[in-house]
């Protein structure tokens, strides 16, 4: 950790590690590795580095798109050789199929490292504070759609696939390779997706880098006009310094304009951006003359004329204040007019599916009573074909909706994909003239529907209620303050542990009762969440083992209830928090190792700390000072009783009482 030498741009830090045995009886001997070297890159250096891993994204993207359209034509040409009328395999046919597998092992391992490498910008990008908080929600919206293109469910159909190809069974593998056509078209559709969201994001992250770039040079001629106005100038050394710093800040204000028009070539790729807007922007940047400015600052300091190098100064300051605030009003403006256009286009959908499923339930009606002989069903398979005909129309919307925005969640367009079977079912019934089967099936197409509706209402629900920014941040937010209730309870519970001596007293089993009461509001809380995520289809974001939580959760529960107050219950409630944390890091730190380090057992000797001395005066200042700040924390009243007697049993025990 380098925080503490407060390290500037271009600083430098060399270290090395050391280390010292134990041998005390020849003395103890060290060994030291090679020198390494840390040096503070620029803001220019990370902003580059960050287009560079953008730009190679891409290529990889477009690259991986295309050899999925060609493992798609593969798969079609194996799919047709496997309708022969043969019971067994050829040798030939099993050894396409497995080049089909690895080479769609090889595509999804290639997406693996493409999330890795964006991981790896983002998190470069955030810890230097050049993301706004709605560009980083959707870098995590991004990598999580591209964690699910890798996800198990790809994995298992194509090690079933590895698993008949064993058994050389025709009809069992022309089956799974059914499945895996279709996980393949999902896979290749979710490339398209992922690459012109990434386009999107690319957009908004230009305008956060040009906003970054207003205010650091705002700052930097601000400072540089402090020091001009204390200057000599009549100092050659000085006024070189200072020249060649306002020199810099020209070569900044070039490089700006570049980026600029960049941002505007980005812009110009895709639909509904602020085309007017930026040209303003750009066109306003123009007739400030920036460059002009500088360069007469810098020349104005070389003939020692320091009024007018500060009226430049102050001019150029002025100007990029004002770029900063025109580039934040077209980030916001560009914001809520896709939030706008997202959410009516979603409220269009949502219509649609709505009538569509009325119009699915008069049908089911009509046809769950029909006699197999009656004239109606041709009419009623007419009408039903048509309902899958409006089906698709609403599945081509979504999907043109989805290139735009992480709003629609895979989950709903899993739940159409479902209706859409359904109806199909429904229609080879209503042609075999059987209308209750039919019926049923349509039944099943409404349920689906349904489904995806309250997807969609909820997503948007989710939109107007935290102002269009849900998904990753608000699954964060949400975490983060149960976690903080959970470590507060956990802290509540080892005290009134602590206190214990034997039985509980009456008062006590009636504060543990209180903590029962605590934890079921955190479990419930819980709860909802992981409903809430379901019905708005992004379930997949949170982790596997959260209703392993809430079961402990409710063990926990039952403990308190039943007095059973223990080390096994504080365990618990130890590894429910261990387990919250964890859920918080797999959804934000996504460049995490998922490998664990395995490492032999090793004896390590150290001191152990001095006995903890109760009855020292600075001991019983320190009791007083935690006790005023735990009652400040804000605790109900009964935890402030419990923390305050808590305290008082620590002052007794250091008395001796």
């Amino acid at each position: 950790n380098l925080t503490s030498l407060y390290l500037a741009v271009d600083d430098v830090v060399t270290y090395y590690l050391e280390i010292f045995d134990n041998d005390f009886i020849s003395g103890p001997k060290s060994t030291k590795t090679n020198s390494f070297t840390v040096r503070v890159p620029s803001l220019d250096e990370i902003l580059a580095d960050a287009d560079e891993i953008h730009s190679q994204t891409e290529l990889e993207l477009e690259e991986t798109l295309k050899e999925a359209e060609e493992l798609k034509n593969m798969l079609e040409e194996i799919d047709q050789e496997l309708k022969k009328d043969e019971q067994e395999l050829t040798w030939e046919e099993k050894e396409k199929i497995s080049d089909a597998l690895e080479k769609f092992k090889e595509l999804q391992e290639k997406v693996e490292n493409i999330n890795d490498q964006l991981s790896e910008m983002r998190q470069n990008l955030q810890e230097n504070n050049l993301l706004s908080e709605e560009t980083l929600e959707k870098y995590l919206e991004l990598q999580d759609l591209m964690d699910q293109l890798t996800g198990e469910e790809m994995k298992k159909a194509m090690e079933q696939m590895q698993q008949l190809l064993q058994k050389m069974n025709r009809d069992l593998t022309q089956n799974a390779m059914e499945n895996l056509k279709f996980d393949e078209e999902r896979f290749k559709k979710s490339i398209e997706r992922t690459l012109n969201l990434l386009k999107r994001i690319q957009v908004e992250q230009k305008v956060d880098e040009l906003i970054k770039r207003t205010e650091e040079l705002s700052k930097e001629q601000k400072s540089l006009q402090g020091q001009t106005e204390q200057s000599d100038l009549s100092d050659k050394n000085k006024q070189d310094e200072l020249s060649s710093r306002q020199e810099d800040i020209s070569n900044e204000l070039q490089r700006m304009e570049e980026e600029m028009q960049k941002l505007k070539d980005k812009m110009s790729e895709l639909e509904d951006m602020p085309m007017e807007e930026m040209e303003k922007l750009m066109e306003e940047f123009s007739k400030q003359q920036n460059e002009k400015l500088s360069e007469e600052a810098s020349e104005n300091m070389k003939q020692q004329q320091q009024e007018m190098a500060m009226q430049n100064q102050q001019q150029l300051q002025s100007n990029m204040n004002q770029m900063s605030e025109m580039m934040m009003q077209m980030q916001s403006e560009m914001n809520q007019k896709n939030q706008v256009q997202t959410f009516t286009d979603m409220m269009r959908i949502l219509d649609n599916l709505i009538s569509l499923s009325k119009e699915q339930e008069e049908l089911k009606e009509e046809s769950q009573n029909l006699d197999p002989n009656s004239s109606s069903l041709n009419k009623l398979a007419q009408e039903q074909s048509k309902l899958s005909e409006n089906l698709k129309n609403i599945l081509r919307q979504m999907a043109d909706l989805s290139q735009k925005t992480f709003a629609i969640s895979p989950e709903m367009g899993e739940a159409l994909g479902k209706a859409n079977q359904k109806m199909q079912m429904s229609l080879q019934s209503m042609q075999n003239r059987n209308g209750s089967f039919s019926a049923i099936q349509q039944g099943e197409a409404m349920k689906h529907l349904n489904e995806a509706a309250l997807m969609m209402k909820s997503s948007m629900e989710g939109m107007m209620q935290s102002g269009g920014q849900g998904g990753m941040m608000s699954l964060m937010q949400q975490l983060q303050q149960m976690s903080g209730q959970q470590m507060k309870l956990n802290n509540m519970t080892q005290m009134l542990k602590q206190m214990q001596q034997g039985n509980l007293s009456p008062q006590q089993q009636g504060q543990l009762q209180r903590l029962g009461q605590q934890q079921e509001l955190i479990r419930k809380s819980m709860e909802q969440l992981n409903q809430e995520t379901k019905l708005s289809g992004h379930s997949k974001k949170l982790p596997g083992d959260l209703d392993n939580i809430l079961k402990r959760m409710q063990e926990v529960i039952t403990d308190m209830n039943t007095q059973k107050l223990d080390d096994e219950l504080i365990q618990k409630q130890e590894n429910i928090l261990s387990k919250m944390l964890d859920a918080q890091r797999s959804i934000n730190e996504r460049d995490f190792e998922k490998k664990r380090e395995s490492r032999t057992g090793e004896t390590v000797l150290r001191d152990s700390p001095y006995e903890l001395n109760l009855s020292s005066e600075d001991a019983t200042n320190k009791i007083r000072d935690e006790l005023n700040r735990a009652v400040r924390e804000g605790y109900t009243k009964d935890y402030e009783e419990l923390i305050i007697k808590y305290y008082e049993s620590l002052q007794e025990d250091g008395s001796g009482n």
